[in-house]
Parts: C-alpha cells; sequence; structure tokens
C-alpha cells in the first residue's frame, strides 16, 4: 500500500468551512483513486489545538491530523509528499500567519526560531533531493511573492528548490502558474490547476451528516448572504441586496458560513432556526438561487456547487504592518472571477452612482436568469475536472514507480 504525506494549511477548531472543503476534496481523491494509499495528514496546528466549533463536533471526518513540526523526521518514509492548497509556500505567510501562530501557541522561542521551523517544514528545508523529487504541489498560491521576497536569499534559494526540483506544482490561479513556468523554465507544462476544493465530487461532501436545517428553501429558492467577514460592509450595499431579492423573487437568508456575530448593517436579514452541521452548511449551497459574500472559499464552494455567487471586494491597501495579512486580500477573490470570465459577479464596495448600480442589478439578473451565471459554472467546473484527473494520474504514476 503507497503511503502519502499530505500536508495542508491549518483549521484550527475547524473554524474555517472552506479550508475544510480543501481536506475533503484530497480525501475523495484517494478514495477513487486505482492506487490503495495509506494517506497520513500533516498540518502545522491540528483543529484540536483550540475546541471545536458546535458545528463541527461529533463529526466522523475522513482524517485525523498530526502536528507536522513534531514528524518532519518521518516524511521521507513516505513513497509521495502532497502540498495541498493555500499559501503555504509565499514568504508573506511564513512571516506573519504562521510565525504569530508558532508564537501564539508557544512551539518557538522567537521569530527567528520560527522562521528556522517553518522552512524545515513547508520549504523542506533539510529533507534530501530524493524526497523533493517525489513531492508534488496542488492548489496553492504565490500570488503576492514579488522579487523583494526573493532578494531574501535563505527564503529565495529555498523557494527556488522546492518549486523546481518537485515533481510537479499546480497553482490555484493562472498568475501564480506563470511565475512557476518562469521559474522551472517550462513552457510546455500546465501549472494552472484549480482551486483544490473545486476538486470536491457531490459524494465527498455528502458522507457529512445534514439535518433538516439544509432542507426547506423557499419555492423559487433563496439568497444565502455572509458579508463582514473579508470586507466591511459599505452603506449601499444591504438595500443593492434587497433590490436583487425583489428582482429575482428570492428572499435574502443569513448563511452562517463562520462562527460570529452579523454586522449591523445586515442584521435585518433572518437566519434559519435551528442547529446545523457543518454538512448543512455544504449542501445548502447547491439550492440557493444566489449565494453574495465577501468571503474567498464561499465563492469557490459555491460556483463549484452551480450556483453563482455576488463577490464582494474592497480596493485592496497597501499592507502597513505584519498585521495586514495578505492571505485576507481582496486580490485573490478578484482574480478568481476574471480568471474564469466571472467579473461581472464581483462587485466593488466603492459607491458609484445609484445608475451604477442599477445597471449593476440588471446585469446581474439578466445572467443568473438568462444562462450566463451557468456558463460561468461550467467553465470553472470543467477546468477543475480535467486539472483534477491530470493531478490524479501524475501522483498514481509516480506511486507506481516505486523507490
Amino acid at each position: 500500500m503507497a503511503r502519502i504525506a499530505v500536508i495542508t494549511a491549518p483549521n484550527i477548531g475547524y473554524r474555517n468551512t472552506g479550508m475544510l472543503t480543501v481536506d475533503l476534496a484530497f480525501a475523495g481523491l484517494c478514495r477513487r483513486m486505482d492506487v490503495q494509499t495509506d494517506t497520513v495528514w500533516y498540518t502545522l496546528h491540528p483543529p484540536e489545538t483550540v475546541p471545536l466549533r458546535a458545528c463541527a463536533r461529533d463529526t466522523a471526518f475522513p482524517f485525523r491530523f498530526r502536528p507536522l513540526t513534531e514528524h518532519l523526521d518521518v516524511l521521507r518514509g513516505h513513497d509521495a509528499v502532497v502540498f495541498w492548497g493555500d499559501f503555504l509556500h509565499t514568504r508573506h505567510y511564513l512571516a506573519q500567519d504562521a510565525t504569530n501562530r508558532l508564537l501564539d501557541f508557544g512551539l518557538a522561542r522567537d521569530r527567528d526560531a520560527a522562521r528556522t521551523l517553518l522552512h524545515r517544514a513547508l520549504l523542506l528545508a533539510d529533507q534530501p533531493d530524493e524526497l523533493l523529487d517525489r513531492t508534488l504541489s496542488y492548489g496553492g498560491t504565490v500570488l503576492h511573492n514579488t522579487q523583494s521576497d526573493y532578494e531574501d536569499k535563505e527564503y529565495g534559494s529555498l523557494f527556488s528548490r522546492l518549486m523546481t526540483r518537485s515533481h510537479r506544482v499546480w497553482m490555484r490561479d493562472p498568475l501564480s502558474a506563470a511565475k512557476i513556468a518562469q521559474l522551472r523554465a517550462d513552457r510546455t507544462t500546465d501549472h494552472f490547476g484549480a482551486d483544490a476544493a473545486l476538486l470536491c465530487h457531490p459524494g465527498d461532501l455528502g458522507r457529512l451528516p445534514t439535518t433538516s436545517w439544509s432542507e426547506e428553501v423557499p419555492r423559487g429558492g433563496a439568497i444565502g448572504v455572509f458579508l463582514g467577514a473579508r470586507t466591511p460592509v459599505p452603506a449601499w450595499l444591504p438595500g443593492f441586496c434587497q433590490g436583487l431579492s425583489e428582482r429575482l423573487g428570492a428572499p435574502l437568508e443569513w448563511l452562517p458560513w463562520f462562527d460570529r456575530d452579523i454586522p449591523s448593517r445586515a442584521a435585518h436579514i433572518p437566519t434559519r432556526p435551528g442547529d446545523h452541521t457543518i454538512g448543512d452548511l455544504l449542501h445548502i449551497l447547491s439550492r440557493y438561487r444566489l449565494v453574495v459574500t465577501d468571503t474567498y472559499h464561499l465563492c469557490v464552494n459555491a460556483w463549484g456547487a452551480g450556483t453563482p455567487v455576488m463577490c464582494v471586494g474592497a480596493p485592496e491597501p497597501r499592507p502597513r504592518t505584519d498585521d495586514d495579512y495578505l492571505t485576507l486580500s481582496q486580490v485573490k477573490k478578484h482574480v478568481f472571477h476574471m480568471t474564469y470570465d466571472a467579473a461581472d459577479f464581483y462587485v466593488s464596495t466603492l459607491p458609484g452612482t445609484r445608475e451604477d448600480r442599477e445597471d449593476r442589478a440588471d446585469r446581474l439578473v439578466r445572467l443568473v436568469e438568462g444562462g450566463g451565471a451557468d456558463a460561468v459554472a461550467r467553465r470553472i467546473r470543467g477546468h477543475a475536472d480535467r486539472s483534477g484527473i491530470a493531478f490524479t494520474e501524475a501522483l498514481t504514476a509516480l506511486l507506481g514507480t516505486g523507490r
């Protein structure tokens, strides 16, 4: 049986619903492979590092994470290492989110020690070349990497070594893919993969328990709304959403994608009564007429379920401090929609004029009702399916070569 070490971004407490779908996608992919596999799951901080969110408790997930930094010496004992999704290889993630978490949880004495540990864990700094030869990376992004990052001699050389020596690399956005093609001096291989969450099949999500919470949807559908987590809600947006509701004949309802208070400007949006599971949050996406959100992975999962999304994004500020995490940047949402010719569905928080907003609402309704949104969803799904097949074939072939 082939042994795979899969390394994913930490999702402490399973607080981030979208990141959970990234992990579920790999579990489903392994079930569908022709090769029998023993998958060992690693992350910097297992979900149980903090109490699990209520809707995730007692759920039989198809994985159990081990703390990566405690198992670095056993990675080379696996037949393949897979980095799966997110910003794991970007310098800003190592310097910001990842370092701060190591310090918060007492896993490093200072920032220098955290840097050294992260380079070992996520850039495989002290692993032999032969392990990199059987390493794959899928669904990551280096969208914000710049030349100044590569001027850091330690990061620059380690990043270059990992990206050039790895067996294959697929990035989740075309800009990152172009960077990797340039770095690997390989213009013929396709380095553009989908977001890993898009490799989730309905059967993967169907294994999660659901309740009646996600079954009842008003006739004509409803519009699921989750705002204020990534982008401040502008004063004009609630009225705009209400206008869409009236045009489409579908009521607004709050979708509790994360556990957080509803922002005051969305307080009028009703919530579903009763308790829900993680499975409910994912199951209901395909039942909505439209989703309105500012959150990247909710956009990805809704489009993947065939449901159009009105994505709200703010003009991108220049980061000022180490607390301005680039992983929460607005850019990734915009790039995702532009990649699939879905920019019509990306709405800036800049107010514009009343006439501008009316034109925007009319265009969105035409696309939702006239089939344009379906065309976008097919484009996204088609790319994800092709990319998922390519990754599975490469991993299967790698495992079949032995060591």
